[in-house]
């Protein structure tokens, strides 16, 4: 396990409204990497993972490049951000970002899991809340974080009604 602390995994909601998410993706990984963070993207399928390899490795400037490879590749364990079909820290990932409307079955792997909320899909927003109580009855720390109209993320501030859900 890639695990730093003992304490239960921070489980990050980032609700999306301002930009799409492979800009909101890029940006946190981007964050994670200068933090020194060695993170573990989990995709739905190879083709998507295909396409996120693609684009990282053909990021435009004023971007920069993210040092990443696939979990298929002979030096996965060796990538800072590593694209995988399933939650791994084979590459010794604290941080799993999760791109898949699927639940981590074993958040403790990791020190944080990032899970984006579209804000404009009422079955994606149903998925969501289906994920936060799973994360929530597993004992994580759970964090809601909103996207402002330029771009910036906001820290929401946990109500009794999100603690009902």
């Amino acid at each position: 396990m890639a695990r730093s602390h003992q304490e239960a995994p921070v489980v990050r909601f980032y609700q999306l409204s301002a930009m799409p998410l492979e800009m909101a993706l890029l940006s946190l990984l981007g964050k994670s990497w200068q933090q020194g963070l060695r993170s573990c993207v989990w995709v739905r399928d190879v083709p998507q993972a295909q396409r996120l390899d693609e684009q990282l490795w053909s990021m435009p400037p004023p971007q920069q490049f993210l040092p990443h490879g696939l979990w298929s590749g002979a030096e996965a364990a060796r990538q800072p951000i590593l694209i995988a079909v399933e939650p791994t820290d084979v590459n010794g990932a604290t941080l799993l970002v999760v791109l898949t409307a699927q639940g981590v079955e074993k958040p403790e792997q990791f020190d944080m899991v990032i899970d984006f909320v579209s804000g404009s899909d009422a079955e994606g927003l149903r998925a969501s809340r289906q994920r936060y109580r799973h994360y929530r009855a597993l004992g994580c720390r759970l964090e809601y974080w909103l996207q402002g109209a330029q771009g910036g993320w906001q820290k929401q501030e946990k109500s009794a009604k999100e603690d009902s859900k």
